[in-house]
C-alpha cells in the first residue's frame, strides 16, 4: 500500500511529504520511502500561524484550521506527482496548536492537545482517504499524546542483541529506548527538552537578516558557553522530571527564549555566545537523557545538520566508559529529515488496519489505543473492498 506522511513539527517552516509503500511480510511491516519533500508554508500562512499563536482569534483559528489543511494538500499533491500516480492513504500529523497534556494539578485546565489542519480538506482536494488527529486519542486515554514516533521506532530500528536510542532533534529533542531484544512495554520514550527551536528562535531574533536558523552550527561556533547562564537554564524543573513527559513551545518556545536573553544581557554574554550557550544546552540534555547501557544512537531531525551541536553531543556521549556509537537513520533506510513524516505514514496505515499504534509506557496512557481519526477520500470504498475483503 501507498501511504503519504505529512509532518510540521515545533519549528513552523515547512510540511514535511512522504510517499512510502508499506508492505507487510510475515507479520513484519517494510516500509520504503518513494519520495521525499519539504514544502515551505505560504507566507501568509506562517505569519497567520504564529499570529494566532499569540492572539487566541477563534475565528482565526477556525480559518486557519482550514488553510492549514488546503497546505498539507498541497503538499501531499506534490509529493504524489513527484513519484508520477497517486496514494492509497494519507497519515497527517497536523500542526500542533496547543498541547498540554498534564496541566498543573491546582490549575482548572483540563488535559488537551489541538492540531490543526483540516483533514477533511485534505481528503476533498486530493481524493485520498486520510488519518489525522493522532494525538488526542492518548491524552484521552490519560497518556501525554506524545512521543508517538516511538512506536515506529520500536518496529524499525530495535536490534536483538543491542540496546539502542533513536534520538529526534526536532524543534524539540526526544529520545526512543529500545533495549536489546526488548518487547513493546520495554520501551520508554519523552522529549527530553528544546532541540532546534530555542536556538531557532534566539536566531530570527537576534540575526534577523540571516537564513533563521544556525546553519551548520555556524554561530555557535563563533561564540562561548556562558556557564552561568547554562546554569541558570539547566536548572529548569523540566528536566528533573521523570518520564513519560513531553514539551512544546509552551515550555522552549518564544517566552522561553525572551527570559534567557535577558538572564544573558547582564551576564555580558554575546549573541554568538548565547547561541552556543542554547547549544550546549540541547546537547547536554541528550546526553543526560540516554541510558547508561546504551550501545548506539541512532540520529533524525533537521538537528543533525548543525555540526557544532552534534559535535557537542558526540564529546559528552565519549565521556562514557563505553561510549555508544552515534550515527544517523539515514544507515538504516530512513532519511533523517524523513523519518517523522515516514513514521506518520506507518501510524495512518496501522489505523487504518485497526491495530493499536502507541506504546502506553512512553506516553503514559492507561492502554494501548488506536490513534488517528479516518477521513474518507473519494477512494474510500475501494480502498476498504481491498483491506477486508
Amino acid at each position: 500500500m501507498r501511504v503519504v506522511g505529512l509532518m510540521s513539527g515545533t519549528s513552523m517552516d515547512a510540511i514535511d511529504a512522504a510517499v512510502v509503500d508499506i508492505e507487510q511480510r510475515d507479520g513484519t511491516l517494510a516500509p520504503k520511502l518513494q519520495r521525499f519533500v519539504k514544502v515551505p508554508y505560504p507566507p501568509k500562512t506562517r505569519a497567520a500561524l504564529e499570529s494566532l499563536l499569540e492572539s487566541c482569534d477563534m475565528s482565526a483559528l477556525a480559518s486557519l484550521n482550514f488553510a492549514i489543511g488546503e497546505a498539507f494538500a498541497s503538499a501531499a499533491r506534490c509529493a504524489c506527482t513527484e513519484t508520477g500516480g497517486s496514494a492509497d492513504l494519507i497519515g497527517s500529523h497536523g500542526q500542533t496548536i496547543c498541547h498540554q497534556p498534564r496541566p498543573d494539578a491546582s490549575s482548572d485546565v483540563t488535559s488537551s492537545t489541538l492540531q490543526i489542519g483540516e483533514a477533511a480538506v485534505i481528503a476533498e482536494r486530493t481524493g485520498i482517504t486520510t488519518v489525522s488527529d493522532f494525538r488526542v486519542a492518548d491524552v484521552a486515554a490519560g497518556g501525554e499524546g506524545a512521543p508517538l514516533v516511538s512506536y515506529v521506532d520500536y518496529m524499525l530500528l530495535r536490534s536483538p542483541d543491542e540496546s539502542r536510542a533513536a534520538l529526534n532533534i526536532g524543534g524539540i529533542a526526544n529520545v526512543t529506548w529500545l533495549d536489546a531484544d526488548g518487547a513493546p512495554s520495554d520501551v520508554l520514550a519523552f522529549d527530553t527538552g528544546p532541540g532546534n527551536m530555542a536556538i531557532d528562535i534566539a536566531v530570527r531574533t537576534l540575526f534577523p537578516d540571516g537564513p533563521g536558523f544556525d546553519r551548520n552550527g555556524q554561530i555557535a561556533a563563533r561564540g562561548a558557553v556562558d556557564t552561568a547562564l547554562f546554569s541558570s537554564l539547566h536548572s529548569d524543573p523540566y528536566f528533573s522530571r521523570r518520564p513519560p513527559k513531553t514539551a512544546g513551545r509552551e515550555q522552549f518556545g518564544p517566552r522561553f527564549v525572551l527570559q534567557a536573553w535577558e538572564k544573558a544581557q547582564p551576564l555580558g554574554c554575546t549573541r554568538e555566545s548565547f547561541i552556543a550557550t542554547l547549544t550546549e544546552l540541547t546537547a547536554s540534555t541528550i546526553a543526560e537523557s540516554l541510558p547508561p547501557g546504551c550501545r548506539r544512537v541512532i540520529a533524525a531531525g533537521g538537528g543533525v545538520h548543525n555540526k557544532t551541536l552534534m559535535n557537542e553531543l558526540k564529546r559528552k556521549l565519549s565521556r562514557n566508559d563505553h561510549p555508544p556509537v552515534l550515527t544517523t537513520s539515514d544507515e538504516y533506510g530512513l532519511p533523517v529529515d524523513a523519518k517523522e513524516a515516514i513514521a506518520f505514514a506507518v501510524l495512518g496505515y496501522e489505523a487504518l488496519y485497526g491495530r493499536p499504534n502507541n506504546l502506553p509506557r512512553a506516553t503514559g496512557a492507561r492502554h494501548p489505543t488506536i490513534l488517528g481519526k479516518i477521513v474518507p477520500g473519494s477512494n474510500f470504498p475501494q480502498l476498504m473492498r481491498s483491506i477486508w475483503k
